[in-house]
């Protein structure tokens, strides 16, 4: 589990690497971009950073609100306790899955700010080095270097293990140059009792997520024959 570390009254440091001297500063954009580290942004459920500096290559990531409700609440959330935070249940999770060797970035830490009742909060995690996700790599129009089946018996490990990823979709599994399949993005997942509903209905969320990005771009192939090799490896 993390390591809690009160960093203020009102602030919290949750760290799972501690190898790592990390303060407050550390989930600044801009004090990254002083010492010239900052390499990048990107786009998801949070605002999101990327690392690379002598201290190690890592993604920050801010939690905020999805739907309706961000229209006038962006970032905060009920507080109620330390351990029910998102960073807190995610980094517990990342340190989970590491432990059953599943193919998850590494976590760092995170920083949770409290006040009147509420909580913002930022998460830390490993870049994983020299990897795409699999919306770029369709996206190339490289579908056929991919091995489907792989891919579909990576995502049946984490089923085994009871792990639901409540939004597996083209975007949250990377491949690295060495093939590896990755997955990445688990705020708001859990471990759970083996059901095979929840596990259908995983994977039918993926489906879903290459079925429109395929009517969005062009350049997609077409993935029926892939989806069966992924249907193939996943049912072993």
């Amino acid at each position: 589990m993390p390591n809690i570390r009160t960093l203020s009254p009102n602030t919290h440091l949750l760290q799972s690497d501690e190898t790592l001297t990390i303060n407050k500063d550390w989930f600044e954009p801009d004090y990254w971009k002083t010492q010239n580290a900052l390499k990048g942004t990107g786009n998801g459920r949070g605002a999101v950073w990327f690392i690379h500096s002598s201290l190690g290559q890592f993604v920050i990531r801010r939690y905020r609100r999805g739907g309706f409700i961000a229209k006038f609440n962006k970032d905060r959330f009920l507080y109620t306790g330390l351990k029910s935070t998102r960073p807190w249940q995610e980094l517990s999770l990342l340190e989970h899955m590491r432990a059953l060797e599943l193919p998850v970035p590494r976590p760092i830490a995170g920083q949770v700010t409290t006040g009147f009742g509420f909580y913002r909060s930022t998460l830390m995690t490993e870049t994983i080095p020299n990897a795409q996700d699999l919306f770029d790599i369709l996206k190339a129009n490289r579908a056929h270097t991919l091995d489907w089946k792989n891919i579909g018996r990576v995502i049946k490990r984490f089923h085994d293990h009871g792990i639901y990823h409540s939004d597996l979709n083209c975007h949250n599994i990377m491949i690295d140059n060495a093939n590896t399949v990755w997955v990445i993005d688990f705020d708001k997942c859990e471990h759970r009792a083996t059901d095979t509903l929840w596990k259908q209905d995983n994977i039918d969320r993926l489906k879903r997520s290459l079925d429109k990005e395929s009517k969005r771009h062009a350049s997609f192939d077409s993935l029926d024959a892939q989806w069966r090799d992924f249907l193939e490896g996943y049912r072993g």
